[in-house]
């Protein structure tokens, strides 16, 4: 599945987020995504995957997720390329994030990269 728009996909990254719906949020991703950053002191690099299965795990466990609040805060596009920022609080109940996103449209709009900080 691919967006309509660049918004799209971000808006749908949020929703899968609050939802921690595994599902939703692997559509966001393009198969060649990278993800990297900082996890409150652990540098972390590699694909979506680890994520995606942290966030499947945490669904599973029941975790509060009431208090998770995001919002995009940056937006720019140019042609078939664009970048994003989303900051997101309460995340996994104990997490807050800023999330730099590239993304692409490739007969429609996905992420192909996230760097990331705990903030």
């Amino acid at each position: 599945m691919t967006f309509a728009s660049p918004r799209a996909v971000l808006d749908a990254y949020i929703d899968g987020s609050r939802r921690l719906d595994r599902d939703v949020l692997a559509r966001c991703f393009h198969p060649a995504a990278v993800m990297s950053g900082d996890l409150d002191g652990q540098l972390i690099a590699g694909t979506p995957d680890p994520f995606l299965d942290d966030v499947a795990g945490m669904a599973a466990a029941g975790v509060d997720h009431s208090g998770f609040t995001a919002e995009i805060s940056e937006l720019a596009a140019t042609g078939r390329i664009a970048s994003g920022t989303v900051t997101s609080r309460g995340f996994g109940g104990r997490f807050d994030f800023l999330d730099r996103f590239h993304m692409i449209d490739s007969d429609g709009w996905l992420i192909i990269s996230k760097v990331f900080t705990t903030i």
